[in-house]
């Protein structure tokens, strides 16, 4: 178990991970989280650079799902503000399932398939019992969180530094 909680790669943000560099890890598609993975925890406007990492990655043919503990709502509601046909609400991580139906929808095989996520407890942890290519980014914004998030994020210390 303790593995699971150790992601593949470690990117600042979303803007240093591109379609080339998954491409070269033979990655076809990308599930993302969306709070502070993609914008601050509950902000529905993505940024430049979020629309810029999603341009890259449709231009070179990488799939592309969004996968989040959220609800159906505001899961549908973001991706469809960031032209993403392709997600998964309420997707009980850290669980498989989510990341697993992201790459039944998506047509591609998880192993296939780059997870994305700010968290270690939930995104990278469900990434790798899926068998995906797990990357953690730093959360955008951590002052602004809810409070069992800031609580996980103690638990989480010791796997970043390692």
């Amino acid at each position: 178990m303790m593995r699971n909680l150790y992601p593949d790669l470690y990117a600042e943000n979303i803007s240093e991970i591109t379609a080339s560099m998954l491409t070269k890890m033979g990655m076809e598609a990308v599930v993302l989280d969306i709070d502070n993975t993609l914008v601050p925890h509950d902000d529905p406007n993505p940024t430049e650079n979020v629309k810029n990492f999603l341009r890259d990655m449709k231009d070179n043919g990488i799939g592309i799902c969004v996968v989040s503990n959220n609800n159906y709502e505001r899961v549908k509601a973001f991706a469809e503000r960031i032209g993403i046909e392709n997600f998964v609400s309420d997707a009980l991580k850290p669980r498989a399932y989510g990341y697993l139906k992201a790459a039944e929808v998506m047509g591609i095989e998880a192993e296939k398939t780059a997870a994305v996520g700010d968290q270690i407890f939930t995104d990278i942890w469900g990434g790798n019992r899926a068998g995906c290519l797990t990357i953690l980014v730093k959360p955008i914004d951590e002052k602004n969180e809810p409070w069992y998030i800031k609580l996980k994020r103690i638990g989480e210390k010791p796997f970043i530094r390692r």
